[in-house]
């Protein structure tokens, strides 16, 4: 497997990131009981080591993926390492922490897990999104020329006409999975992702963007997803 593509493409998103830079963990699930997950998570997220916790957890409902058995998954991001490290301290001792998984265990089974961090780069604006349950694409890459890949979307998002946010992070570890780079693509609803999509057919610099990385990226998973639940402090 993969972590790191070149060295070239980890210089790059290495200057791209501040020194507090996002990180966290995105979870693919598959969900036999979706009411006890959500129980589950508002449990803890109400229970003195929740309320502590610098955390922040957002359930996805997964609408489509393919063959990927996952329905579900759960994204926990943290503004930075440290915090990620805090949350682990405060999760190791903690009952409320146990409760939840043992709760968790009977209404779900594990399908991946990825860590992953933000790099900075990314196209238009969170504000852009309004609504309670947006829907996301997320697409996992394994990408052969950051560097390139970079400067190809850059230069197709500035084309945009468009305030919806998209961005590139990079996935530092993936298990077996042959993946180092996610795209994520939100809009307020399937309309909105549809339009956009719509959209970039009809604009020239899509053709010239899909010429530019074909062959140095892989696209090794495409999720949409909507989001059901957030809980942060």
């Amino acid at each position: 497997m993969k972590i790191f593509s070149t060295l070239v493409g980890f210089l790059l998103l290495t200057q791209a990131v501040a020194a507090a830079t996002p990180v966290g963990t995105y979870y693919q699930v598959n969900v036999t009981n979706p009411a006890a997950v959500v129980a589950a998570l508002d449990a803890y997220a109400d229970s003195p080591t929740g309320q502590k916790n610098p955390a922040t957890v957002t359930l996805f409902q997964i609408m489509s993926n393919g063959t990927n058995p996952a329905t579900h998954a759960i994204s926990v991001s943290f503004a930075s390492a440290e915090d990620m490290d805090r949350s682990r301290a405060l999760n190791m001792a903690s009952k409320d922490f146990a409760a939840m998984q043992a709760s968790m265990a009977g209404a779900m089974t594990p399908v991946s897990e990825s860590m992953f961090r933000g790099t900075g780069i990314s196209a238009g604006s969170p504000a852009a999104i309004t609504s309670d349950n947006p829907v996301a694409r997320f697409i996992l890459m394994d990408v052969q020329d950051p560097a390139a890949y970079v400067a190809a979307w850059t230069k197709m998002m500035a084309s945009r006409d468009s305030n919806l946010p998209s961005s590139v992070n990079q996935i530092m570890a993936a298990g077996t999975a042959d993946t180092d780079h996610v795209v994520s693509i939100v809009a307020n609803n399937m309309a909105e992702m549809m339009a956009l999509g719509d959209a970039n057919q009809g604009n020239p610099a899509w053709a010239e963007f899909l010429a530019s990385v074909d062959g140095i990226r892989t696209i090794e998973d495409d999720a949409m997803v909507v989001r059901v639940k957030s809980w942060a402090n």
